[in-house]
């Protein structure tokens, strides 16, 4: 089985490979479950298990080149994965077009020396995304976020009210609040 306790130091060892197969790229959101592992170590093993890392780029396009370089060097089915057991999902920005806006001032910001900023998503944004996401997976991951008391049902709900999502996406997060909740 692939994957691993994730931590800063996997992130920033697949991201300056990232930086390696993509040298123009300068900026990069991290919005999945591996940015919540990278900033908070404190978290029980299982919230910072996962298989990859999912990087979203700021400055650039996602260019087919690129991609196959990402996917060759540091994907799912590459070398790098199979030797580090965690890999770099190189995503678009429709990955976060649900995100409760001013997500973006609220990323903490991680500086490699090679020239890559990492903006990685606060806790609260990639709990709503996995709210969003709604597989199975991502209640169970909300669900254990929640009992740690490092986010809480006010923080969601108060990014919720505030996000102007469509009615059938909102729909969704509140379909997998639900499910939270009822599970809680």
């Amino acid at each position: 089985m692939y994957g691993k306790e994730l931590t800063l130091a996997d992130l920033e060892r697949v991201a300056r490979k990232l930086k390696w197969c993509v040298p123009a790229l300068t900026d990069a959101y991290v919005i999945g479950s591996g940015a919540v592992a990278a900033l908070h170590p404190e978290l029980p093993g299982e919230l910072r298990f996962s298989v990859d890392f999912d990087f979203v780029p700021q400055n650039l396009p996602i260019l087919y080149f690129d991609s196959m370089l990402v996917d060759r060097f540091i994907g799912a089915e590459s070398e790098f994965r199979d030797t580090e057991l965690v890999y770099a999902d190189y995503a678009t920005p429709d990955t976060v077009r649900c995100t409760p806006p001013g997500w973006k001032e609220r990323a903490h910001q991680i500086i490699l020396p090679e020239g890559l900023v990492l903006h990685v998503l606060d806790v609260c944004d990639v709990a709503y995304n996995k709210l969003y996401a709604g597989r199975p997976k991502d209640i169970v991951w909300v669900r254990g976020l929640l009992g740690t008391g490092i986010i809480t049902w006010a923080r969601l709900e108060e990014l919720h009210a505030a996000n102007p999502l469509a009615a059938a996406d909102r729909e969704k997060v509140e379909r997998s609040m639900a499910q939270v909740r009822a599970q809680t």
